[in-house]
């Protein structure tokens, strides 16, 4: 009888399987081993659906979406993965893998005698034909039941090809491994061994990265030819737009799909959601101790509402008041404070920024560092905007009646002076952080100009009185002096000495860094006298040429380009030199243009 007419064997292929529960598994007809099979009919043998299956001379191995491997029919090298007990079976039986084995099977492969099975894991498991050492085993045997590839533990594998009596993995670095049968080299590795029984790189694709591999049927000797390919750059998959028809889903496809997550995905949010709870606690103890600071919230817009969420306080001070009458030392121990909430919170996101699913956690922490940074804010200005004001009523001398000073009036004219002088380089020397501050700053050094210009005067009216030569332009003339001289205070190089000589500890990573620090330092410094002139209503007077405070600002405008010179020069010969050197030594000829 013909070949397609071959009696039913244990394959079973158009009868229900004894287990008499399986579902409706897939067509099948063609060539299949010595049979013709010319019409097509229904396996019906394994419970539940199948993703893959392997079909051998007289076996089928299926792939069950659950992961698990189930054989049956004939085969006598042990293709079955059974046992040596069980080379012939009628029905369907699950195959067992050895201890060790964790995930489940994504993907099975079947050559001229073998099988190759791939874990979710990325671990290779091998059985059947060994003769060619095609199972990578490092030996010939044959193997009747699965048996992981040692060889490849170390890898993560993302692909397996069985091909013949030859065998292909790709790793997920791009890497490509081939063993078993090499005759004529046609493995394509770097010697001509016939037999190679465990897994080897294929070197000469090493400067590449392998993205995926297919093997394509190419004619050959009697029709059998085989090519394997190697794609080292794909296009990416089209999108669900792009998919046949051009329509938003595939054809037939429901408008409901349920989107299904990978193992990885499904990962990716679980570390997502458990690191988000852990930054939460985090924070939640850091907010509390931020609120036990109490420095640096938020002013009431209305002091007649009250705000029933709001923490009470035992001695129900409110921020204003706290501002206004604590102690200087303890609003810089509360910057103090928040200046580690943000060094714990940047170093927490630095820790984070490469994780997936951690968009809303770093949108938190940078939340929580904005906070923590305006509280820092508000306390730096105010403690400035109160050392200001302590420097505006922190006058070592009284005002007492000059009627009754008598001949000791110019020396009391003279200790004043040297007191505001004293007070206004307080003023200027002190830092602040913001444009409020800074206005203030300003106005206060004006007031106090203004106020040794009134004295110089009283000076000069009192010569007049003693029948001593007036001058009226002297008092202006010597503030105007007063801002030469702090000019010239604000070079690099006295900035620089100052660092040192307060003892102020600050700590740059490189020169550059230094240089960089003390240029903006010295630019700062130096606007100050800017901006001061252009207040032209009380900074200028009118005795005094106009010329005289144009060049002052013209000066001061040089010495800032003098700055970024030397700042330029300075960044360029620091390449070469051998350790760090302060700015302003012998040698920094640069420097000498603003000392």
């Amino acid at each position: 009888p013909p070949a397609y007419q071959t009696p039913r064997s244990q394959l079973s292929y158009s009868t229900m399987g004894s287990q008499g529960t399986a579902d409706n598994n897939f067509w099948l007809w063609g060539t299949w081993g010595k049979r013709v099979i010319k019409a097509p009919f229904l396996t019906q043998k394994v419970p539940g659906k199948i993703r893959d299956i392997v079909i051998g001379q007289n076996f089928i191995i299926a792939l069950k979406e659950d992961g698990h491997l189930v054989s049956w029919g004939e085969d006598k090298v042990g293709c079955l993965g059974l046992g040596t007990e069980q080379v012939n079976v009628q029905d369907p039986k699950k195959v067992i893998f050895p201890s060790g084995f964790e995930g489940k099977i994504v993907d099975v492969q079947y050559g001229k005698h073998h099988v190759l099975a791939l874990t979710s894991t990325g671990k290779l498991y091998a059985w059947g034909d060994n003769s060619r050492g095609q199972l990578g085993l490092s030996d010939q045997q044959n193997r009747y039941e699965p048996v992981a590839v040692e060889e490849l533990r170390p890898y993560t594998v993302t692909q397996v090809l069985a091909l013949e009596n030859m065998s292909y993995a790709l790793t997920s670095h791009g890497k490509v491994y081939a063993w078993g049968d090499n005759t004529d080299g046609c493995l394509a590795l770097e010697h001509d061994k016939a037999v190679v029984d465990k897994p080897e790189p294929m070197m000469r694709m090493k400067e590449t990265e392998v993205k995926k591999l297919v093997v394509r049927d190419c004619g050959g000797a009697g029709g059998k030819g085989k090519t394997v390919i190697a794609f080292v750059e794909l296009a990416d998959p089209l999108s669900q737009k792009d998919t046949i028809g051009g329509f938003d889903r595939p054809l037939g496809g429901s408008e409901t799909d349920a989107v299904v997550l990978s193992d990885d995905m499904e990962k990716d949010i679980f570390e997502g959601v458990d690191l988000m709870r852990q930054v939460m606690d985090n924070t939640q103890d850091w907010w509390e101790h931020i609120l036990k600071v109490r420095h640096g919230s938020p002013y009431t817009d209305n002091p007649l509402q009250v705000d029933d969420l709001a923490d009470k306080d035992l001695d129900n001070c409110s921020a204003m008041q706290l501002d206004t009458f604590v102690g200087l030392e303890v609003l810089e121990d509360a910057s103090y404070e928040l200046d580690k909430f943000i060094q714990s919170a940047r170093a927490q996101l630095f820790e984070i920024r490469k994780k997936k699913g951690t968009k809303n956690v770093k949108f938190m922490l940078s939340l929580f560092m904005d906070d923590c940074k305006l509280r820092r804010e508000k306390i730096r200005r105010t403690v400035a905007a109160r050392q200001l004001i302590e420097y505006k009523r922190g006058m070592p001398t009284g005002a007492p009646d000059l009627l009754g000073i008598g001949p000791d009036r110019a020396n009391y004219l003279s200790k004043e002076t040297e007191a505001v002088s004293s007070q206004l380089t307080k003023v200027r020397n002190l830092r602040t952080y913001d444009l409020f501050t800074r206005v203030l700053q300003e106005s206060l050094s004006e007031v106090l100009e203004s106020k040794l210009q009134v004295l110089g005067l009283q000076e000069e009216v009192l010569k007049m009185k003693q029948g001593q030569k007036m001058d009226i332009s002297l008092p202006g003339l010597k503030i105007l002096m007063g801002r030469w001289a702090d000019l010239k205070r604000f070079s690099i190089y006295n900035l620089y000495q100052e660092c040192n000589l307060r003892g102020q500890g600050l700590a740059f990573n490189s020169d550059d860094e230094m240089f960089s620090f003390l240029v903006a330092s010295s630019d700062a410094k130096i606007d100050q006298i800017i901006s001061m002139d252009r207040d032209l209503l009380v900074s200028r007077d009118s005795h005094i040429p106009g010329l005289c405070y144009e060049l002052l600002v013209e000066n001061a405008e040089l010495r800032k380009m003098c700055n970024a010179y030397q700042l330029k020069v300075l960044l360029t010969s620091s390449h070469t030199s051998t350790g760090p050197r302060p700015p302003g030594r012998q040698g920094d000829g640069v420097l000498a243009l603003a000392v």
